[in-house]
């Protein structure tokens, strides 16, 4: 069964207003829609903002029987000839804050962990189908790579260039990279998309709302195609 998670209500809403047959479930403080979608049964729910909330709603969704996970929802730009709008695929998520680097470890790689974790490559795939054919509705621009991850919300040119440059991350969010260490951890193959929201610069903080009002029917359209599309032959 897959599970729909977002971090915030405005990048489930329109998603959860689809669901056919909608029933309310709860796990520790998590609130789960469990309901269908163009045919298949799937979870729903809003994680909250940060990396643990992401963790422990990831581990919350596997324990009510998610197989597999999609992560929806808004980030920061950080590469150059992105815009507003545009929409990331990860390839492999990253925790930029994390620094353990006086025992040795490169930035972002905790002790005993990977230095980034792979999104599943055949949901990816599939999840790459659904995101081009929503951009070719409006000229979105696509984007496959990096996502970096921590728990701050970047607002300057030049920590999100440092961001870019030492991650070879495309943008910035607060829990893609939990959910991907939570689910590899849990043997649940995950993918995740994220629209730009704004460029992670001084002009966030003005940005990210007024791209947040219209994020809502855009994860929706992500999702629908997702699940109508097949996975790619590979």
């Amino acid at each position: 069964m897959l599970a729909i998670l977002g971090a915030i209500e405005t990048e489930v809403a329109d998603t959860r207003a689809l669901l056919v047959d909608p029933v309310e479930l709860r796990a520790g403080h998590l609130v789960v829609q469990r309901g269908r979608l163009h045919g298949q049964e799937v979870l729903l729910a809003r994680c909250g903002v940060g990396k643990v909330n992401a963790a422990l709603a990831t581990a919350a969704l596997h324990t009510l029987g998610a197989s597999s996970l999609l992560f929806t929802g808004v980030a920061g730009g950080i590469a150059p000839g992105q815009r507003i709008g545009d929409l990331v695929v990860a390839t492999d998520l990253v925790q930029h804050d994390v620094d353990v680097t006086a025992l040795g470890r490169p930035p972002g790689q905790l002790l005993g962990e990977p230095g980034s974790w792979a999104a599943d490559p055949d949901l990816t795939a599939r999840l790459q189908v659904a995101v081009d054919a929503c951009a070719s509705q409006d000229g979105r621009g696509v984007h496959l790579g990096r996502i970096a991850s921590g728990d701050q919300f970047v607002a300057s040119a030049e920590r999100a260039a440092a961001i870019h440059r030492g991650f070879g991350a495309l943008c910035v969010e607060m829990e893609g990279a939990a959910v991907a260490q939570a689910a590899t951890s849990l043997g649940m193959p995950f993918a995740v998309v994220r629209a730009l929201s704004d460029t992670a610069d001084h002009g966030a903080a003005s940005d990210f709302p007024t791209f947040l009002r219209g994020s809502a029917r855009l994860m929706a359209d992500v999702v629908e195609h997702y699940l109508r599309a097949p996975t790619p032959r590979r």
